[in-house]
């Protein structure tokens, strides 16, 4: 089948002190959804950071107090269980769906900063890469930031590039890939 890529910008999401609240309430309200409308297919989640992953957990903490009913969803014995990691613990799990938290966007000032972690470190763009090819039929990708705020001029290095080829192609909804003939992950392998 053909991989669905989804994009969700989350308007009010800022990155303050290493993590971006909103958006991980914005995860953690899709992730309930999901629970209740497909519980069939599998689910994993990844944020770009650690701390955008401790964020997506504490919020999912709260909402699952109150909806005790979904609580076989989130069983950790599963066969392929439920996950929330940082970009460098996803490895070889695949899912049906995978949920991606870029955490990284407009501070106070409403200006990006270029840093974006493991992405911005050495070998970025083999994360980002493992990322697009662990879901089996929806990849859906969490953002407060858009393609354009990464000015390539001043974030340099193969993973900042990626990472905005990345966002730009979820944000077309993965469009462009079937012009140049490839399957959707093939422009992100090395």
């Amino acid at each position: 089948g053909e991989l669905g890529v989804k994009w969700r910008f989350v308007e009010n999401g800022r990155f303050l002190k290493g993590r971006n609240e909103n958006e991980a309430n914005v995860v953690a309200e899709a992730i309930m959804r999901h629970a209740r409308e497909c519980p069939q297919w599998t689910l994993g989640v990844a944020a770009f950071s650690v701390t955008q992953r401790d964020a997506i957990l504490e919020s999912l903490a709260k909402l699952r107090r109150n909806n005790p009913d979904l609580d076989s969803f989130f069983d950790p014995n599963a066969a392929d269980p439920f996950f929330v990691k940082n970009l460098e613990n996803v490895q070889g799990d695949e899912r049906d769906a995978i949920f991606v938290s870029v955490g990284y966007g407009p501070g106070e000032d409403g200006k990006v900063s270029l840093n974006f972690g493991p992405v911005s470190a050495s070998g970025g763009e083999r994360r980002l890469n493992v990322l697009m090819t662990r879901a089996k039929r929806v990849l859906q990708i969490f953002s407060s930031m858009h393609a354009e705020d990464i000015d390539l001029t001043r974030a340099t290095g193969r993973g900042p590039a990626v990472f905005r080829e990345y966002l730009r192609y979820a944000e077309k909804g993965g469009e462009f890939d079937a012009a140049r003939g490839g399957h959707s992950s093939d422009r992100f392998a090395d």
